[in-house]
């Protein structure tokens, strides 16, 4: 049997992908084979694709950080899935295929009738943005500023700030995502030019920074922190350009960044953190628990995942081209029709 796969053939922009056939493989032991119904795209798969994400394997290889689809069969020692079973997956590399072979490990059931389109979207953006908002330590009635507010992580932590009774202050690219960010229960919304500015937020000050821009972004957030306030850095959405990473660019926003000196944030008694979930395999199980209860507020309706634009599996390099303009709204979902 053979199935289709994107393949990165040299590092670089979206022209770099091309779909090819492949032999199927069984999976091995711990391992699981899906067939795939559904993509989402994650700004990591644009680095992956230029050759700076950790870890990136060397080309040619298959890029895609998280998919949904059905289990079609199962490796020696996997106990508690089965096929026909439907299951997101987050395989970190490996995704962009109609049929996925991964680990066990990465891979969550979900609940019965689950539309598998939103479930793809659902896993990393949803627990980037619980295990930030835990790590940040945010308490009812607290500000919090989330940058990239329209994107997959920024909808995610918009709903589930608003769940724990936070107040947020929402900083977007563009005035058209200005409403969607409100029904999602921002207090306040501006453009990523508001950040340096004192009418921003309601008090001048804020206690929590929750931001995916970094780059010129940050001293001016940075600034705005309250003592004892938290600032919570999980990607580099400003170094991003059309095919990927734009090197100059990157130099220039990390200049703009500053220098910062440790001992000074006990003066001033804020807490910078860093993290990238794909990098924290020791944290499995505790992400294993959390996913179960995304999954359940998910079901239950208090959460959904905003879904972006939609792509055929065929125009899988558009669907690139589309996140890297950094205009859309909420995640972009490559779908695969059934029989592909």
């Amino acid at each position: 049997m053979t199935s289709c796969a994107w393949f990165v053939d040299r590092y670089g922009g979206p022209e770099r992908l091309q779909l090819r056939g492949r032999d199927d493989s069984p999976p091995g032991a711990g391992e699981v084979a899906i067939r795939t119904a559904a993509i989402a795209l994650n700004f990591a798969d644009l680095f992956a694709r230029a050759g700076v994400y950790p870890n990136t394997p060397r080309p040619p290889f298959v890029p895609g950080m998280e998919i949904s689809g059905v289990v079609e069969a199962v490796g020696p020692g996997v106990a508690d899935l089965s096929p026909g079973q439907a299951v997101v997956a987050v395989p970190i590399f490996g995704g962009y295929a109609e049929r996925v072979v991964c680990r066990a490990s990465s891979v969550f059931p979900l609940p019965d009738g689950a539309d598998l389109a939103e479930a793809a979207a659902m896993p990393v953006a949803f627990l980037t943005a619980r295990y930030a908002i835990d790590r940040a330590q945010v308490r009812p009635g607290e500000t919090v500023v989330v940058t990239a507010a329209a994107g997959g992580v920024g909808t995610a932590l918009l709903q589930l700030l608003a769940i724990r009774g936070a107040k947020t202050v929402a900083l977007v690219g563009s005035e058209t995502k200005f409403a969607l960010c409100r029904e999602l229960g921002a207090d306040r919304v501006g453009l990523y030019a508001a950040a340096g500015r004192p009418d921003a937020l309601a008090d001048n000050r804020c206690d929590v920074v929750i931001d995916a821009i970094a780059g010129g972004m940050f001293r001016p957030l940075w600034r705005r922190l309250a003592r004892g306030g938290r600032y919570v850095l999980y990607g580099f959405a400003a170094a991003s350009g059309k095919r990927g990473v734009a090197r100059l660019r990157a130099l220039r926003e990390l200049s703009a960044m500053g220098l910062l000196v440790p001992f000074a944030f006990v003066s001033s008694c804020r807490t910078l953190v860093g993290f990238n979930l794909s990098l924290l395999p020791d944290r499995l199980t505790e992400l294993r628990e959390m996913a179960a209860g995304i999954f359940g507020e998910w079901q239950s309706g208090r959460i959904r995942p905003v879904l972006g634009p939609r792509f055929d599996f065929e125009r899988l390099p558009d669907a690139h081209r589309a996140l890297a303009s950094r205009k859309t709204v909420g995640k972009i979902v490559v779908g695969i029709r059934s029989g592909s």
